[in-house]
């Protein structure tokens, strides 16, 4: 795997492509492939990608929790409780509940709390508290026949 000053993929496999690039020592190798990549290595995009980029995207997926203050309470609330635990999608969390909750707007939070907050009265009795604005959906330009709905355009002349 070593090759001291020829530009080439230390990996030197098939899969190599790409542009080389030389490991940096401000680049941020992953803790789970220390072992692997070392600074001054030579990588191809494919490896530097996999081994590098796409492993420190996963690391820090995975340190991302729920920052809402009733989580566990809302999670050991849920009817899927005692089944296997479910991966929540995290999303910023509103505008409308970061004075509530009193956390920072980088703050994250599943969609299921965002869900629980808005029917928990601890919440939804408070002064500050406004309820989420459903989208209004524009049906004026939706044509319906039977089961089957048409899309109207403005700048279409129908017959």
């Amino acid at each position: 795997m070593s090759n001291s000053d020829t530009r080439t993929c230390a990996f030197d496999s098939n899969e190599c492509n790409g542009k080389i690039y030389k490991v940096g020592d401000k680049v941020s190798i992953p803790e789970t492939n220390i072992e692997l990549i070392s600074y001054g290595m030579f990588l191809c995009t494919f490896h530097y990608n996999k081994f590098i980029l796409n492993e420190n995207h996963r690391l820090d997926k995975l340190l991302q929790v729920c920052s809402h203050p009733k989580h566990e309470e809302y999670k050991s609330q849920s009817k899927n409780s005692n089944k296997k635990p479910k991966k929540f999608s995290l999303e910023k969390v509103p505008k409308r509940l970061i004075s509530i909750l009193q956390l920072d707007e980088n703050a994250k939070i599943c969609s299921l709390c965002r869900k629980k907050t808005d029917s928990d009265p601890d919440y939804t009795t408070l002064e500050k508290y406004n309820i989420p604005v459903s989208k209004n959906k524009n049906d004026n330009n939706i044509l319906k026949i039977g089961n089957h709905t048409y899309p109207l355009r403005n700048n279409i002349l129908y017959n």
